[in-house]
């Protein structure tokens, strides 16, 4: 089967199973469609689906004080009084880990590449131990 151009660019992938909807997320999944990585990415998000049902994160892509860009990862957890977390205001922030790009490569690379290798054997990896454990 062949594609139309068309339909490749109007292709628009969802990624917010476990991960809460931002802009930088955003950038970083279309940076992973762009360089064939998707199935990676999405293969990663998968396995960190199976391992926390309740557990949300979020990417953000920050400068630091020195210039450097980093990856924000805030983890949310539902809030006590809360069954069955439905909108955003139903978690509160239970972790923030900030990792910096200390090689040259570009930024989105860098957190595609975090992404993929947190969700490389999930519960047992230490990014993933140090991101959401």
């Amino acid at each position: 089967m062949k594609l139309s151009r068309e339909f490749i660019n109007k292709y628009n992938p969802t990624f917010k199973a476990k991960f809460l909807y931002s802009e930088d997320l955003k950038k970083v999944v279309d940076y992973s469609v762009k360089h064939k990585k998707f199935e990676k990415i999405n293969a990663a998000r998968k396995s960190i689906d199976k391992v926390c049902l309740t557990t949300r994160i979020k990417v953000e892509i920050k400068k630091s004080e020195d210039g450097k860009d980093c990856a924000i990862f805030t983890k949310f957890v539902p809030k006590d009084n809360v069954i069955i977390p439905k909108v955003y205001e139903d978690y509160k922030v239970a972790k923030v880990t900030v990792l910096k790009n200390k090689n040259n490569t570009s930024i989105l690379r860098f957190v595609m590449g975090k992404i993929i290798k947190m969700g490389n054997n999930a519960p047992k990896n230490n990014l993933y131990k140090k991101i959401i454990g």
